[in-house]
Formats: C-alpha cells, sequence, structure tokens
C-alpha cells in the first residue's frame, strides 16, 4: 500500500514539473520586448523628414515617364520655394531637399545641389507656374540630365509640397510628386525664417496667414 501511495506521489510531482518546464519553454518562446530608443540618433518628432522624403522620393521614381527606371540619372536637386513668394526658401524647404537628396541617391541618382537657384520657377502672365529657360543652362554647367525643383504652400493645419522632375534639356516634366504634411510646433519653427505668411512670425498652428491654397 505504501509502495502505491509512494508511486502516486512521485507521479504526481512528475506531472507537476512536466507542467513547470512546459511553461517555462514556452515563456522563453515569446520574443523579447523591443526596446525603447530615446537617444538623439531617433528620430522622435513627427513628422518624420526622412520618411516624408522616403515617399516623395518613390513617388517621382514610380511616376516616372519614360519607362523603366530613372535611376543613375545625374540631376539637380534645388531647394524648395514658397508659393506665395517665389524668390524665397525657408530652412523648411532647404531641410526638405537635403532629406530628400539622401533618398534619390539611395535610389541610384547622382544627385547635386543647388541651393541659389530659387528664379527658376516664376508665374506666366496667366498666373501658372513655369520653370526658366536658366533650367537648361544649370543643367549644362553641372552635366545634368534633370532637375528637380518644388514648392511648398501652408494651410491651417499642413504644409502642401509638390516637386516636378524635369528634362534639362527640354524642359518636359518627367515625373511628380506630391505630399500634405501635418504642421507640428518644429515644422512651423523651421517655417518662420524666409516664408511668406501675412504675418511675420507663426505663433502657433492656428495663428498664421492664409496661402494661396486657401485665398
Amino acid at each position: 500500500m505504501k509502495k502505491l501511495v509512494k508511486q502516486g506521489c512521485w507521479a504526481a510531482f512528475a506531472g507537476v514539473l512536466l507542467l513547470v518546464l512546459g511553461g517555462c519553454g514556452f515563456r522563453s518562446s515569446e520574443p523579447e520586448p523591443r526596446p525603447v530608443h530615446t537617444g538623439a540618433t531617433i528620430s522622435v518628432i513627427s513628422p518624420d523628414f526622412f520618411g516624408i522624403s522616403e515617399d516623395l522620393a518613390g513617388q517621382l521614381v514610380g511616376n516616372y515617364r519614360r519607362g523603366g527606371q530613372p535611376g543613375g540619372t545625374r540631376l539637380i536637386l534645388t531647394s524648395l520655394v514658397d508659393l506665395d513668394n517665389l524668390d524665397n526658401s525657408s530652412r523648411f524647404g532647404r531641410t526638405l531637399s537635403e532629406s530628400l537628396a539622401t533618398q534619390l541617391f539611395r535610389r541610384g541618382f547622382a544627385v547635386e545641389e543647388v541651393r541659389k537657384a530659387e528664379a527658376l520657377i516664376f508665374r506666366d502672365p496667366g498666373g501658372e507656374l513655369v520653370l526658366s529657360r536658366d533650367v537648361s543652362r544649370l543643367a549644362r554647367a553641372h552635366e545634368a540630365h534633370a532637375v528637380v525643383a518644388g514648392t511648398y504652400s501652408l494651410t491651417r493645419q499642413t504644409v502642401i509640397v509638390n516637386l516636378r522632375l524635369v528634362d534639362a534639356a527640354s524642359r518636359t516634366v518627367l515625373s511628380v510628386a506630391g505630399m500634405e504634411i501635418q504642421r507640428s510646433p518644429a515644422i512651423d519653427h523651421l517655417l518662420q525664417e524666409g516664408t511668406t505668411m501675412g504675418r511675420h512670425r507663426v505663433e502657433g498652428l492656428q495663428d498664421v496667414g492664409l496661402s494661396g491654397y486657401e485665398r
């Protein structure tokens, strides 16, 4: 009788041990929680400029009209300009152009940035945006095949960005890209320098002048 009790105890103990080991095995198979990065190397500000420029670069490549992939093309990248004042850019326009250059380079383009090229875009007598003949001259000087130029415009809550990839010789539009970006205090800080907004400063997301899209 004692022998049977002892065997039963051992069986119960073995069962409990298997359950414990099984539970441990199950827990160990779960993935470790991913660490939360708070260092300076990780962007914690939304919107993320590199995410924005990655999407814009993808649009330029995806909308390319000549067929195939345009990678390998040597192009000039100009700073984005304020739609309401085509002679001016801002830290926002230059910062976005910088990050766009990074993404286009990753896609195989040979990229050369030209900072002072705002005069490449102007309005014709009918009010339409057109590209200057200086595009061809600038491209020849830099031995480039195409030029990327663009504008940005403000609404009360967003920034609207439009880009064109233009053939340097014919000034034919080869591709376009566009995005509406949610404004934030960080974005407004970059916009304060050089942007025409109807007031001298951006005081907040609502306290801004109207852009050409809203008038």
